[in-house]
């Protein structure tokens, strides 16, 4: 049975309504790279319609395509799933799906499961790094990455041109190591929100004709507070007392002044702060702590006179 074209397998898990048709599904070898559509068949062998709920899946790597909105009796209906295999290591893998339904479709509250399992074996010819893109930033600023493409084959592919589903993303050429193709990613952060999407790299090689690597881009919207560094981490040795500076920046330039520092006394800090001023806007927050021996994490909020606030996460590490 072809992979690519035909009906793939699958498995019912005991008796029920609704059934996968035929029986397990072994996908065979899969190469890193290859994004096959899994075309699963689900069959009412029940006397009443059924309504299928939902498709989850035990991995990310497999993204569940629509459910039919109801499914008669001794009636059969495709069920599609892309497979991404850039992320999957070399060997063995398996998963399952559940399907969830209705077993009377007037009647979505007594809902039935039935589940199928899947098999492949994986083979590494290309490695692309990152398999996964998550890029995020401010309103109004600009993130960046690479993604790099190595061919560990004699004949290496070439990429010839590439895409994006999400908007403003724009992808280019750039300078990489002997033996290695690198594109350079870029988006700016004109609207807020979460946006999901792929980049679609094309190729030369008929084996590999897309490769297509998922992104996230996450914008977040302008904050009233900068704070300089986002994270602290208080490292040293145990029994020592380390301190690190903060800088606290209003969004409008303006002098910043702090009203209060919590949190600090819960985690074993201690604080103190000097508020901005016209010719230096930025106030300062100065965390101290003595570390003991391994690892703990603690908080403290920030808060501005014009009632604003920051949270800023601390790690405290002694070795």
């Amino acid at each position: 049975m072809s992979l690519w074209g035909g009906v793939l397998v699958a498995c019912l898990m005991g008796p029920g309504q609704v059934i996968f048709d035929p029986d397990e599904l072994a996908l065979g070898e899969l190469r890193v790279g290859q994004n096959p559509m899994v075309r699963l068949i689900i069959r009412n062998a029940g006397s009443t319609p059924a309504k299928p709920l939902k498709l989850e899946t035990s991995c990310g790597c497999l993204a569940a395509g629509s459910l039919p909105a109801r499914l008669e009796p001794g009636h059969s209906a495709a069920v599609d799933l892309r497979l991404r295999t850039l992320s999957l290591p070399t060997g063995p893998h398996a998963w399952r799906a559940r399907l969830t339904y209705a077993a009377d479709h007037s009647k979505p509250d007594e809902t039935r499961e039935v589940e199928t399992r899947l098999s492949t074996v994986v083979r590494r010819e290309l490695e692309v790094e990152p398999a996964i893109m998550a890029l995020s930033m401010g309103a109004g600023g600009e993130a960046e990455t690479t993604v790099r493409v190595k061919d560990l084959r004699q004949k290496p592919l070439k990429v010839t041109g590439f895409t994006s589903t999400v908007q403003g993303l724009q992808v280019r050429h750039a300078k990489g190591e002997p033996g290695e193709q690198v594109m350079r990613v870029t988006v700016r952060g004109d609207q807020t929100g979460k946006s999901e999407g792929v980049v679609r790299l094309g190729t030369n090689d008929p084996d590999y004709p897309v490769l297509e690597v998922p992104v996230t881009v996450t914008v977040r919207a302008r904050e009233t507070i900068r704070v300089t560094p986002e994270r602290l981490e208080l490292r040293g040795l145990a029994g020592t007392t380390v301190s690190r500076l903060v800088r606290v920046e209003r969004g409008d330039g303006l002098p910043a002044e702090i009203l209060g520092v919590t949190g600090a006394e819960s985690a074993g800090l201690t604080t103190r702060h000097a508020n901005g001023n016209s010719q230096s806007p930025a106030a300062t927050v100065r965390v101290e702590a003595t570390v003991a021996l391994g690892e703990k994490v603690g908080q403290v909020e920030i808060r501005l006179r014009d009632g604003t606030t920051s949270r800023i996460p601390v790690f405290l590490v002694g070795e």
